[in-house]
């Protein structure tokens, strides 16, 4: 169980990044990048499915 949980910090570790990516893409005007973080944060969110159903 311990490694599940810090497989999900790691996971989230990935979101939050995007996350970042997606506010650097926004202030810059690159709408490539924001797509990039876009597909990136959705499948963080899909990755994360299996996690917190157990």
């Amino acid at each position: 169980m311990e490694a599940d949980r810090n497989h999900l910090y790691g996971l989230v570790g990935f979101v939050v990044s995007g996350l970042i990516f997606l506010v650097a893409a926004i202030l810059n005007r690159d709408w490539w990048t924001f797509a990039g973080a876009t597909v990136w944060i959705v499948a963080c969110g899909f990755w994360i499915v299996p996690y917190t159903k157990r």
